[in-house]
């Protein structure tokens, strides 16, 4: 029989349950799910009860287990992201799950005067630990990959964000483009597909 791991920890919902509906496609054997975060664990077993699923779970050394035997049909039932009815709290004052993205799409902010520009997108981004509900994650492309850079003005910014669970996502193609893509400090180096998944399932989008 095939085996198929999902290896979905470190994810924020609805992630994991994209990553699992895309497995399902067309997968006949043992399909296996890892999460590392109880509330994505619940949420991908009430999305595979809604689909007629069977499966068993197991926690070991704090990794949820989630197994079941494919056979081949796809999930079909309603949206991943309506799972997500839990946020993710990463602090005594706020939450982080999918309220909304920030998305950058220049290292600058708005139009008109360069220097102010990088005057705001400094103070943008020195002020985004202040609000509440915290963003669920920031995502960089174009021009905007560079704020992510080891001697970018906002990195320090940038870094205690992502400590705080919020998912930095840095265009790939872009950071190729530009050659730096061995500079860049903070987040994970994305692609198009992750960045799209990212903004189409976001609350709303935030471009600075």
């Amino acid at each position: 029989m095939k085996k198929q791991i999902v290896d979905a920890r470190g994810e924020l919902c609805p992630k994991p349950i994209i990553m699992t509906k895309k497995a399902l496609k067309g997968f006949v054997g043992e399909l296996t799910v890892l999460l590392d975060n109880e509330t994505a664990f619940q949420n991908v077993q009430s999305f595979l009860s809604d689909n007629g699923k069977a499966f068993e779970t197991k926690k070991e050394d704090g990794v949820y287990y989630i197994s079941l035997n494919s056979d081949g049909n796809p999930a079909v039932s309603t949206a991943a992201e309506n799972y997500c009815t839990v946020p993710v709290t990463v602090n005594s004052n706020s939450s982080v799950g999918l309220q909304h993205v920030i998305a950058f799409k220049c290292d600058k902010m708005g139009s008109g005067d360069e220097e102010l520009g990088k005057i705001l997108i400094q103070g943008f981004c020195n002020t985004i630990k202040e609000t509440d509900p915290l963003p669920g994650s920031l995502v960089f492309y174009n021009s905007g990959v560079k704020l992510a850079l080891a001697d970018s003005p906002v990195i320090s910014a940038l870094k205690e964000l992502e400590k705080q669970g919020i998912r930095v996502l840095v265009c790939g193609t872009c950071a190729d483009f530009f050659n730096i893509k061995d500079k860049i400090a903070v987040g994970k180096i994305s692609n198009m597909y992750d960045i799209l998944e990212c903004l189409s399932t976001a609350r709303h989008i935030i471009s600075p």
